[in-house]
């Protein structure tokens, strides 16, 4: 029986142009849905971003009570866009989320503002479990499944995304993609 050789190397060779041509292709349209900024467009090009971007300065300027990000996202959620608002304390990030209203920018601004106070001073509740059970099923169990064993505690980062989340819910926007920062 004899075997069907393209010879040593020739194989792979033939079959890279069928393998890199798509890949690349992908990468390109890709490539061009995307934005570096997280800035999701309703319809707007890239130019267009940029121009709203660029009147959004003065805006941006003019509220030196928030975070230079936090105002551009309002100025820019004002304008149609879905933009990420980041939570940090410090310089360390704790998460983002998108929110979306029809709002005056200066309202949208007051409102991110607000809740990242909120987020950021809401103390996290406290686990009010009883140390010991009183009754035998009560101990058994306790003993057998103890706190966190389905579930894990949330952190303080979690607690202070997720309460950003709420209040803005509470004052009338659309919160979504809520994600911690890792």
């Amino acid at each position: 029986m004899t075997r069907l050789s393209l010879g040593a190397g020739l194989g792979p060779a033939l079959l890279a142009p069928f393998i890199v041509a798509p890949l690349i292709i992908a990468i390109v349209i890709l490539a061009g849905c995307a934005s570096d900024t997280g800035i999701v467009r309703g319809g707007q090009t890239e130019a267009q971003l940029a121009e709203d971007r660029t009147q959004c300065l003065p805006f941006v300027q003019a509220h030196t009570e928030t975070t230079p990000e936090l105002a551009e996202a309002a100025c820019l959620v004002n304008r149609g866009y879905r933009a990420p608002l980041p939570l940090a304390q410090g310089p360390a990030g704790i998460g983002s989320l998108y929110a979306t209203a029809n709002r005056e920018a200066s309202v949208i601004v007051a409102d991110f503002q607000g809740c990242r106070v909120e987020a950021l001073t809401t103390p996290m509740p406290e686990n009010r479990e009883k140390k010991g059970g009183s009754g035998i099923f009560s101990s058994f169990f306790g003993q057998m499944f103890p706190r966190g064993f389905f579930t894990k505690a949330q952190t303080p980062d979690q607690w202070a995304l997720q309460t950003f989340a709420a209040c803005l819910n509470r004052r009338g926007y659309t919160v979504s993609d809520v994600t911690p920062a890792r």
